[in-house]
């Protein structure tokens, strides 16, 4: 690692005194970090001073972060800094660290009870695992969300032995509780489960404790308000008890995801510790003023941030009079195209539709396919599902796009993501042997401009082909890139895509963008147009909840904070109590 690189880019954040304290700070800290305040930069800078000021080998630094994109990002970042050495730094998601770190290496000697060896569940084995459990308990099949509150119930209450577990309803913790026993007897345990785990083993011993904090002294989480309650007590307890340093970085007001067990208040609990330094940054380099001054009207207590740069921006409320259709067919007849006008700099993919669920996607798509408007969509109707496999192509197609070139992705990593296919290579040996003609295939196609449909059919024929005649595990794998292909071909929707486009998710220029609010969080855009915001769809005249109803505002909130310099949003003729707040701020 360049020690100049990380220094010159530190320079950067002097002049934001935030993002000073907290590069500068040698304590554990918790950085409540709104929208675009620069928090990635922030925490890649300070992990690449530490890696080459605090950790001597053979001792790393762990960065834990919600999902395989922020993982994706960050050693992007990292990369850039010259940071890309794997025996110094581990950038995993919650599950990967739990697996990786704590269950595998210590699960045994600590006797908690998870198959040997270890195999997690492949979601169509954990669906039918679940509903077996359910019908075995309630005697009936389950319905169609019968899974969501179950779920929940597992990650907000782990201590099956504890007052909230034996309190909670009877059938609800009977069914969790065949479902991990069906589990544990098929040999098998599912990403919860790999958490729900890791704690057991890191709270009941002292041991285990004081063993990851001689290997990582340093623990960074990102997007900490997503992680929820086993990792906030897993954290606790390195901290508290074993003297692990703790940064953690995120925002609570972003907290949407309460459906699988987010709390947002984890993350302000930790910012009050006494042992904690809290951080706020408060300068947003992406929203324009008014964008800022509208959204802060969505909270209770809203965040002390202003622009950095004092650019106005426009927040406009439209009366439509039409349903999620007609507003489409207004936002794209005569929004956009005026929006293209006034701003000839902008593209189709300057712009996002942000919606709360699957059905305003296919009426907002429906009128665009009518108007001959490409687009990307990423909702429930996306064409390209997220898999392990799908992970591994993502990766080897941003490598062949150029990530060879910047950094932003190494071969190393790539060559991980398809070991972790290869379970049946038992030595390193035979996984060398295999992996060469993969090497090949990729280093023979470096060129983001090869239509996906060729890339695919070079890497199957090279060693996909191989891969999943050796692992008969990989048949749900097998079969998601049956589809990709097909979606590939003439006349099929990803016909025009190239591995630029795929590295990018789909992604395009030439495109506009269709996304649920939920996956909309953490992209951003020139403008965004909101629709459906009707008084009793948004928030729902069935959120009676006061802790759905805040949701509902942060998830607003998250939406509105995606853009730049315009926000659009469009109802019928009864506008949402949000919709009401934003207009008083901005009178």
């Amino acid at each position: 690692m360049s020690s100049a690189a990380y220094v010159e880019a530190a320079e950067e954040l002097r002049e934001n005194e935030g993002q000073w304290r907290a590069y500068a700070s040698e304590k554990n800290c918790a950085i409540l970090a709104g929208p675009g305040s620069g928090k990635t930069k922030t925490i890649t800078i300070k992990i690449a001073r530490i890696l080459e000021e605090e950790i001597r080998r053979p001792q790393r630094l762990a960065c834990i972060t919600y999902s395989n994109e922020c993982v994706r990002e960050l050693r992007g970042r990292l990369n850039a800094l010259g940071v890309d050495d794997r025996s110094r730094i581990l950038v995993s998601t919650v599950h990967s660290f739990a697996l990786t770190e704590i269950v595998m290496p210590y699960a045994a000697m600590a006797g908690i009870a998870v198959p040997n060896p270890i195999a997690v569940a492949a979601p169509s084995k954990s669906e039918e695992l679940f509903k077996q459990a359910y019908q075995t308990i309630k005697g009936v099949p389950p319905g169609k969300w019968y899974r969501m509150s179950l779920d929940r119930l597992r990650r907000t209450v782990p201590d099956k032995s504890s007052a909230e577990w034996k309190a909670s309803n009877a059938q609800h913790t009977a069914i969790i509780e065949e479902y991990e026993r069906l589990l544990l007897h098929s040999g098998l345990i599912d990403f919860d489960g790999l958490v729900l785990a890791g704690l057991q083993i890191v709270e009941r011993f002292e041991w285990v404790r004081k063993c990851l904090r001689s290997k990582f002294p340093v623990i960074v989480i990102d997007e900490y308000q997503d992680l929820g309650l086993p990792l906030h007590r897993m954290m606790c307890a390195l901290m508290l008890e074993a003297g692990v340093r703790i940064i953690a970085v995120g925002d609570p007001d972003q907290s949407i995801y309460g459906f699988t067990g987010a709390k947002p208040s984890l993350l302000r609990d930790l910012h009050g510790l006494p042992q904690v330094e809290g951080i706020q940054l408060k300068l947003n380099y992406r929203c324009a003023t008014q964008i800022i001054d509208a959204s802060k009207a969505l909270l209770d207590d809203p965040p002390d941030s202003e622009s950095h740069d004092g650019r106005q921006g426009v927040i406009t409320i439209h009366e439509v009079g039409a349903n999620v259709e007609g507003q489409a067919r207004y936002a794209l007849e005569e929004m956009v195209p005026r929006m293209l006008e006034e701003n000839p700099d902008w593209q189709l993919g300057d712009i996002a539709f942000l919606y709360r669920t699957f059905r305003e996607g296919i009426s907002i798509a429906k009128i665009a396919d009518e108007l001959d408007i490409r687009y990307f969509r990423l909702d429930n109707g996306v064409l390209i599902k997220r898999t392990r496999l799908i992970e591994f192509l993502t990766d080897a197609a941003v490598w062949c796009a150029g990530g060879w070139k910047t950094g932003c992705i190494t071969l190393g990593q790539i060559l991980k993501s398809w070991r972790l296919l290869r379970p049946s290579l038992k030595n390193e040996t035979s996984a060398l042997t295999a992996r060469v003609p993969l090497i090949r295939c990729l280093f023979e196609n470096r060129d983001g401009s090869i239509p996906l449909k060729k890339w695919i059919g070079l890497l199957y024929n090279a060693a996909l082909k191989d891969t999943f005649a050796a692992e008969p595990g990989l048949t749900d794998e097998h079969e998601t890139l049956k589809i990709l292909y097909a979606l590939t071909k003439e006349g099929k929707p990803l016909e025009h895509f190239t591995v630029e486009i795929f590295a990018n998710q789909g992604r395009s220029k030439d495109q506009i963008n269709l996304i649920t609010l939920h996956s909309s969080k953490g992209l951003e855009f020139q403008a965004v147009v909101m629709v459906g915001l009707e008084r009793g769809d948004f928030p729902s005249q069935y959120a009676t909840d006061k802790d759905e109803i805040e949701e509902a505002a942060r998830l607003f909130y998250v939406g509105v904070t995606r853009a730049k310099s315009e926000v659009h949003l469009l109802y019928d003729h009864n506008e949402s109590p949000l919709i009401t707040a934003i207009r008083e701020a901005t009178a």
